[in-house]
């Protein structure tokens, strides 16, 4: 009877080391859309907004937005197993603590058994800016209750279903459908929530080296620019323990939640507004 325990132990082993798993990408973000990665250890993220600029004088004027104001998020991701983390993240804009999961259901393997890499993650946020209304008179949305500005308004949450693949050396592409709930919104026009199909990519040039694109098409809260979808392009460098990345967005947005709710710089007219920015990200192992 041992013995046999001891071959089926073996066996299940075996089955286990033989199965090769393949990640689509190399880290647990793009530029700002989630990917299916796990960090390997503790992750400490800064994510930098620089100010708006354009394709006019102010390109130079304001040295390529560093003189403008910024928007800042720094987070730290603990790893609890091969297909879950948590963190932790404090953002300038709103000054918004939150908090992130993200839990791998599929694993894309070697041998194309499993042809994709699927996950879900949910962030929390919470805006602990003082509230700054337009009238100390005011009401919701049916005219007749005064307005109080509660715990739960300052509440917002963004869920993703994570679709990733990596083709082939060079190529990775995901599919985020994204749900945005926000507990408090201005307007009788805008809905709570908000419905999102980001499509991002990496496309790896050298060894260490890529290109990161995202593009986010809002199917509701649209506003009357038509052209009002988040997008940016840019550069990937990573070494042992260190990512950094360059690039342009047309939001000065960082948390996904206000990226896909807030209106975007104008990027298609003149004088084509976008920001610049960039991501630094270290992983500690103990």
């Amino acid at each position: 009877m041992k013995l046999f325990y001891s071959v089926l132990l073996i066996g299940f082993s075996f089955g286990a080391f033989a199965q090769e798993y393949v990640n689509p990408f190399k880290n647990k973000q793009l530029i700002n859309a989630q990917t299916t990665v796990i960090p390997d250890g503790f992750d400490f993220t800064i994510m930098h907004r620089f100010g708006k600029i354009g394709l006019n004088d102010e390109f130079y004027k304001q040295f390529l937005g560093f003189d403008l104001p910024a928007n800042v998020r720094f987070s730290l991701s603990y790893k609890l197993s091969d297909r879950a983390y948590i963190g932790v993240g404090r953002t300038k804009v709103g000054k918004t603590v939150d908090i992130e999961g993200k839990y791998v259901i599929l694993r894309q393997t070697a041998s194309n058994s499993m042809p994709l890499s699927i996950a879900l993650y949910n962030n929390t946020g919470l805006n602990t800016d003082a509230y700054r209304g337009e009238s100390p008179i005011a009401f919701f949305g049916d005219s007749i209750t005064p307005f109080e500005n509660k715990f739960a308004h300052r509440l917002s949450y963004n869920t993703q279903l994570i679709i990733a693949r990596k083709f082939n050396d060079k190529i990775s592409l995901q599919l985020s459908p994204t749900f945005v709930y926000k507990n408090l919104v201005e307007g009788m026009e805008e809905s709570h929530h908000t419905f999102v199909l980001p499509f991002s990519g990496r496309y790896q040039y050298s060894f260490g080296s890529a290109v990161l694109f995202e593009y986010a098409y809002k199917l509701n809260n649209t506003s009357e620019n038509k052209l009002d979808n988040a997008f940016s392009l840019g550069f990937e460098f990573g070494t042992a323990g260190h990512v950094f990345q360059v690039f342009m967005s047309n939001s000065y947005y960082i948390r996904e939640t206000n990226i896909y709710t807030e209106e975007p710089y104008n990027f298609y007219d003149r004088p084509n507004e976008f920001v610049l920015g960039f991501n630094i990200r270290r992983v500690w192992w103990f």
